[in-house]
């Protein structure tokens, strides 16, 4: 039966995964209503009547029993302490870090997710940069998370999961946090959010060395690092000291990004913030240089339109796809056993 094939909104489960639809008879469709919210309803009767323009759907109140179900299902069922346990297991985490802000940063994550994705992978991204948040707005991804049984599915859009405080704040306000509430809204975002079966989480962190980047070190047992950076001295400089702050924590840094390296003008290339600062930053960090991206304009204009995913259809993404490849082959560098003989 088609609509056993549907996926239910949140979940990334079917409906017969779920066992939450009842075809009741030709013109009339059961649905289980685990969120009790308009728009998931809405989303569902659309995917329906894709199937079948007729049918009819009516929501249900779940029992107990379905809801347990479709929390195992998604390991909602799972504490927070034994969700932290195993978090690191089978996900690749890697944070995009700088020593600045407006290099680009929320930029970058976003293109690599979006490269990632396109190579079939799972991909969560989990906007860490809790005052500058920007990531749902370039992507489009203006859905919502969703509540589910204490804990939260993240906004989906395409083939990414993402989570961001630019869901949890009103467009006019503004996040006043320190440390201690800092270091809450990184534990439930990591620990809180349903981050189901992903291969690649990447975090965009603030910029800097503060709370948020000392939060995450402690939250994860092992995660790797990205320094993004613009070819200018005085951007390099202050990026290196985000790059030391990882050699110091549980990270291992996998690479230097150069964001903003140049512009196009037909056959030459203009510097207008210098040359070479990428590269000679990961020869500071001893580090591999994994690409340059350019200025270029259909980037900005997608970004500001919410629609950056157009850009993977853009001839000038394979510079992302090939950054991607070369984070795919620098193997992720395990965190040492560390035992102690009494």
């Amino acid at each position: 039966m088609e609509f056993e094939n549907i996926y239910y909104p949140g979940f990334n489960k079917t409906f017969k995964d779920l066992e939450c639809s009842n075809l009741v008879d030709d013109n009339k469709l059961e649905i289980l209503d685990y969120f009790n919210i308009d728009w998931v309803r809405s989303a569902i009767d659309e995917l329906v009547k894709v199937v079948d323009s007729k049918m009819s759907v009516e929501f249900i109140e779940p029992t107990t029993t379905d809801i347990d179900l479709a929390s195992k299902l998604v390991k909602a069922d799972l504490s927070v302490d034994d969700t932290k346990k195993d978090f690191n297991v089978g996900k690749r985490i890697i944070g995009i870090s700088s020593g600045k802000g407006g290099v680009g940063k929320s930029t970058i994550s976003s293109l690599l997710g979006m490269a990632f994705a396109k190579e079939g992978k799972r991909v969560g991204i989990l906007d860490a940069d809790i005052w500058g948040y920007s990531i749902p707005k370039m992507l489009g991804a203006k859905f919502p998370p969703i509540p589910f049984n204490n804990r939260i599915f993240p906004s989906k859009i395409n083939d990414l999961s993402v989570i961001s405080m630019e869901y949890f704040v009103k467009q006019d306000e503004a996040v006043i946090w320190r440390g201690p509430m800092l270091h809450k809204a990184i534990e439930q975002f990591l620990y809180e959010v349903l981050w189901q079966d992903i291969d690649i989480l990447l975090i965009d962190m603030p910029p800097g060395t503060g709370d948020v980047s000392i939060s995450l070190s402690q939250f994860l047992n092992f995660y790797e690092t990205i320094i993004v950076t613009t070819p200018q001295s005085n951007a390099t400089t202050v990026a290196e000291r985000a790059g030391i702050m990882s050699k110091k924590v549980n990270s291992s840094i996998i690479g230097v990004i150069e964001n903003m390296s140049y512009l196009e003008n037909g056959t030459d290339k203009l510097y207008p913030f210098g040359q070479g600062g990428g590269k000679e930053l990961s020869k500071n960090l001893g580090v591999e240089f994994i690409g340059a991206l350019p200025l270029f304009d259909s980037v900005s204009k997608y970004s500001e339109s919410g629609q950056l995913l157009e850009f993977a259809s853009d001839s000038n993404f394979k510079i992302v796809e090939e950054m991607v490849n070369a984070i795919n082959n620098i193997a992720p560098k395990k965190k040492p056993i560390n035992l102690k003989v009494n």
